[in-house]
């Protein structure tokens, strides 16, 4: 497993915010969505509040590629299905950066945000 340097772990989870940006099968890149991430020790994950279904959550897993954006970082990444193990801490990380958002956090520990659950590798 490729591990992100710290720098750029930084910069991608320390915003509230960032932008996804997955890749069409041609390499081309796909209108940036907003979504929220958050870090498991040196890891990076994001979840699909639409689970499974979202159109940027298909194609991430269609390609496997693409990049993250944040305040003037972009990194090229690589998206890798969540192993169940690590869901519990993934949901932990959401209450614990979003947690004054407890509505939304709620809805996307509920089992179709929480099934699209990407972590978020280094390219």
């Amino acid at each position: 497993m490729t591990t992100w340097p710290p720098a750029d772990h930084r910069a991608l989870t320390a915003p509230e915010v960032v932008h996804v940006v997955t890749q069409r099968r041609d390499g081309t890149f796909r209108r940036p969505r907003i979504i929220w991430v958050v870090p498991v020790d040196e890891r990076i994950f994001i979840r699909s509040t639409n689970g499974r279904g979202a159109d940027w959550f298909r194609w991430a897993i269609a390609t496997g590629t693409g990049r993250l954006e944040a305040r003037g970082t972009a990194r090229d990444v690589t998206f890798v299905a969540a192993d169940e193990t690590d869901l519990p801490a993934v949901d932990a990380a959401f209450r614990s950066k979003y947690g004054r958002y407890a509505s939304i956090v709620d809805h996307l520990l509920e089992d179709g945000p929480r099934s699209a659950t990407l972590e978020v590798r280094p390219a």
